[in-house]
């Protein structure tokens, strides 16, 4: 319960007020997967299209979808 909270209390301070539950369920639906470059032993991580408040969730959370599906974290 305690990482649920910390989830409220981080959308909150991003203007996004939901319950943890709404987001988690919100989030359950954004599909990704791992892909392979030849050239790196890395995987990346590939979203299909999130959804605006999909987007603002990554985004409080620190992270961004680039026009490919990559998931980064955002540099600071």
């Amino acid at each position: 319960m305690t990482y649920l909270r910390r989830l409220e209390l981080r959308l909150s301070v991003a203007g996004i007020s939901r319950t943890a539950e709404d987001v988690m369920d919100d989030m359950s639906h954004l599909h990704s997967v791992l892909t392979l470059n030849k050239r790196s032993r890395k995987p990346v991580r590939r979203l299909e299209t999130p959804t605006k408040t999909q987007s603002e969730v990554l985004s409080a959370l620190g992270y961004r979808v680039d026009s490919g599906g990559g998931l980064h974290p955002i540099s600071t």
